[in-house]
């Protein structure tokens, strides 16, 4: 399957990456970001951090904290959810919280956001 391949930058440059659309064990929505190397995807980095003990809707999920600024720089970019003003406090690190619109990720990766969709009873319409 082709997946679009969109450019993330950050203090190291421009990646070319792909979303990946999954589910914490628990619930709650992962993105990831894929790239290739030789040919094969390989992970690339977390864009969503789950947090315990933090109420969220379906497609809301907490950004990484590590490179948080290019991450929503690039998901404000292709426009891949709403940042809310809410955040997470866990350790040293606070987190910010993005609205996910399930359908720009279908686009991206439509079989794993279909598979989190129907792992939690979502249905887009």
């Amino acid at each position: 399957m082709n997946r679009r391949v969109l450019d993330y930058d950050w203090e190291y440059g421009t990646e070319k990456i792909m979303i990946h659309v999954g589910k914490y064990e628990f619930g709650g929505l992962y993105v990831g970001m894929l790239c290739e190397i030789d040919g094969n995807l390989e992970f690339f980095s977390d864009l969503t951090k789950n947090i315990p003990g933090y109420e969220l809707a379906y497609n809301e999920a907490y950004i990484t904290h590590e490179f948080s600024e290019c991450k929503l720089t690039f998901i404000e970019k292709y426009k891949l959810g709403v940042i809310k003003p809410s955040y997470a406090q866990s350790g040293f690190c606070t987190y910010c919280k993005v609205a996910f619109d399930l359908k720009q990720l279908e686009e991206l990766d439509p079989e794993g956001t279909k598979q989190f969709m129907q792992q939690m009873g979502i249905e887009i319409g």
